[in-house]
């Protein structure tokens, strides 16, 4: 059989032989391609090796054709479990340095490729089973998902190829996902009518800080009194690890708050280390206690659903939510003249614009 016609990058090699560089380390891979099969023999990054190599098989080729058959089957070589390859994986993302949340998310992730694909070779997992993998979250409305699977999966395929467990990524020539956001953005005269209908004092501080500081609402939970300093509030970003002084003279002049006064009215009768604070025994919780998460979240949409009922705003289906506060932080500190990448701890201002993006909740004003 004629191999295949010669790529340009590919023309100073003799038959069969392939080179493909990985856009992310700059390491190029060589590989063989049986001329009868079609199969793909990996031959690691050493050019004269591989040379070698694809000489002596093309010789073998063409003066015993007797051989043809038996060179085309599959080598003899031990199971490489894509399980066993997903196990190594979680030592190499391990020295990457990651935040403990990425790390948490990452393994939850992991543990489901290694359902998916359990008992499979990772040699014998092809861009079919990927595709139909990353369709199936996407059909199921996990086009978010869908995206950061795919990521993932073509990153534990890279590292695969880079140690010689497989010869390609399947993953390269799938497509993403598209998403459409669906939840709403949270406008200022929707956080006010929100923030009225507030009726922990808690949830107000937490409203006041979190358009204050635009963190995370995970970051806005931990924020203890010890790390105001220096005329600043120290923030570890839970997420990526960013550190942040935020000066307490921040202030916002559309929601009259600044950061130094909103700090002081988080100190109460109750003696806590915790800005954000019960202030008196609900449930299991004991006065000083932080808030859940999960309490913060529920109370603020039920705030906002009050606020929606009384007429005071109009909501959709995906109504913001807590976190939409720090794409409102985002944008109110912009149009005051600040630079909200900074104070978001963002180190791409692409990302920073996807915040400052309204999706069209608000009006432009064009003189």
């Amino acid at each position: 059989m004629a191999p295949r016609p010669r790529k340009t990058g590919s023309k100073d090699l003799p038959p069969n032989l392939y080179r493909k560089t990985d856009k992310r380390n700059g390491v190029t891979y060589y590989t063989y391609r049986d001329p009868v099969s079609g199969r793909m023999f990996g031959l690691g990054s050493d050019k004269d090796a591989a040379l070698r190599e694809a000489h002596a098989a093309n010789a073998v080729m063409a003066s015993r054709p007797a051989l043809v058959e038996r060179m085309s089957a599959p080598p003899a070589r031990p199971a490489r479990l894509f399980a066993d390859w997903l196990q190594r994986y979680r030592q190499i993302i391990a020295e990457r340095d990651l935040a403990p949340a990425t790390m948490r998310n990452l393994g939850m992730r992991i543990n489901v490729l290694e359902k998916r694909f359990a008992g499979r070779d990772i040699a014998d997992i092809g861009t079919i089973d990927v595709a139909d993998y990353l369709t199936g979250l996407a059909r199921e409305g996990k086009a978010q998902m869908s995206r950061a699977m795919r990521s993932l999966l073509r990153d534990v395929f890279m590292e695969a190829m880079a140690a010689g467990w497989t010869a390609t990524n399947p993953v390269e020539v799938t497509k993403a996902a598209k998403v459409k956001i669906k939840r709403e953005r949270l406008t200022l005269e929707m956080w006010k009518a929100i923030y009225a209908e507030a009726r922990q004092p808690w949830l107000k501080r937490a409203m006041e800080l979190a358009v204050l500081t635009g963190q995370r609402r995970e970051d806005i939970a931990s924020m203890l009194f010890k790390d105001v300093r220096d005329d600043h509030l120290h923030v570890v970003q839970s997420k990526t690890g960013q550190r942040l002084r935020l000066g307490l003279s921040i202030s916002l002049q559309s929601v009259a708050l600044d950061l130094a006064g909103t700090i002081k009215r988080c100190r109460d009768r109750v003696v806590s280390q915790h800005l954000v604070h019960h202030s008196r025994t609900i449930s299991k919780a004991a006065p000083g206690q932080p808030i859940m998460l999960d309490t913060l979240s529920k109370a603020f949409a039920e705030a906002r659903d009050r606020a929606a009922g009384k007429g005071a705003i109009t909501i959709g289906d995906n109504p913001p939510t807590f976190h939409e506060q720090r794409s409102l932080a985002a944008r109110l500190h912009a149009a005051e003249g600040r630079d909200p990448q900074a104070l978001l701890g963002h180190k791409s201002a692409k990302m920073t614009d996807i915040y400052r993006d309204s999706r069209g909740a608000e009006w432009i004003d064009v003189a």
